[in-house]
């Protein structure tokens, strides 16, 4: 119907077609004019060249720090099995990874991008935002992992956040891959290209399955361990063999002093350890206790703890007896404790 009625007030008036020919041929080589201004084809106003080398060599030590940081994201991830003894540690280092992120998404905002690079230089910055966004669910997931019971979450969140890291190594790829065309097209081919940037490189380290056996292991490789170490006497005496037994021959002294020292063996820090000391002799089995507590100490640290005042008993052997108290999940206790028999006077 609507054809019906419309047709015959075209038909009734004839136009000249050579207007509407000619602003057809205006509108498109206004077109293809717009087109070569803002995308840079052929016959149309190209990059500058001086604009496009200085951009370059500004983006250059961006991508080059961005390349770095990576470098040492993945070796902090590649050592899990040692940092994680450590929580707080590694959460330190694992912000200061995301920190850096960020403050090369703001470098790369504040740059000035040459006319008709626009749409190019949006490829960097989504690279950057990846690469920070990433790292920063990286590191919660992560460190919230190590506490989960149940690992399944968080093995599919890290997994996500692998493969977020390496959307961004592809990401940069289209990017560099448009500024060496740029480059080549302006003819600013002596202008050094843009190295690589990869963060990870191997797809199967982003897998749920690998991630989750992963997580398992890295829990698996929690050990907790304390040990009773060297024991120095205040004052020092001789030291002779009696019957098998090892007897320390103090000087006359009212009050004996001990430097005690203790040894974290395991892979996690240990808090709040008690340190007790008693001290009874044979004819007087009842013992008189000090303690002393380790507010804490780190894998594989070793601290000293002293006691003072403890009084002898002369003319009879005296019986120290050193403790230091089993943290939970310790399996080997046997070198919590040391006797040391002596005599004074």
């Amino acid at each position: 119907m609507y054809a019906q009625v419309r047709s015959p007030r075209f038909s009734r008036r004839r136009r000249n077609p050579a207007p509407a020919i000619i602003i057809a041929v205006v509108i498109l080589l206004l077109g293809c004019w717009i087109f070569n201004l803002t995308c840079g084809g052929g016959g149309g106003k190209e990059i500058d060249t001086s604009a496009l080398t200085e951009y370059v060599n500004r983006v250059r030590p961006v991508v080059d720090t961005s390349t770095s940081v990576g470098q040492s994201w993945f070796a902090i991830h590649t050592s899990l099995a040692q940092l994680v003894a450590n929580p707080d540690g590694l959460n330190d280092q694992l912000k200061g990874i995301e920190q850096s992120c960020l403050d090369l998404l703001e470098q790369a905002r504040q740059l000035e991008v040459p006319e008709g690079l626009g749409e190019t230089h949006a490829a960097l910055l989504i690279c950057l935002e990846q690469r920070y966004r990433a790292a920063k669910t990286y590191r919660s997931d992560l460190i919230n992992s190590l506490s989960a019971v149940d690992l399944d979450v968080y093995a599919q969140s890290l997994s996500e956040d692998l493969k977020e890291l390496m959307y961004s190594d592809g990401t940069y790829r289209f990017y560099k891959r448009a500024v060496t065309e740029k480059l080549e097209e302006g003819s600013a081919g002596d202008t050094a290209p843009l190295a690589d940037s990869i963060w990870l490189a191997d797809w199967g380290q982003a897998a749920y399955e690998r991630v989750k056996a992963f997580l398992v292991t890295l829990r698996g490789t929690e050990v907790h361990g304390l040990a009773i170490g060297t024991v120095t006497l205040n004052p020092e005496g001789s030291i002779v063999e009696e019957g098998g037994e090892t007897i320390h021959r103090l000087p006359a002294t009212e009050e004996l002093g001990l430097g005690i020292t203790v040894e974290n063996q395991g892979n996690r820090a240990e808090n709040n350890v008690i340190v007790t000391v008693s001290l009874y002799t044979v004819t007087d089995p009842t013992p008189v206790r000090q303690e002393q507590t380790i507010t804490t100490i780190a894998p594989g640290e070793t601290l000293q703890v002293d006691i003072g005042g403890l009084r002898p008993t002369a003319g009879v052997r005296n019986i120290l007896e050193i403790k230091v108290d089993p943290v939970p999940q310790e399996t080997f206790v046997d070198n919590n404790q040391k006797l040391i028999y002596f005599t004074v006077g």
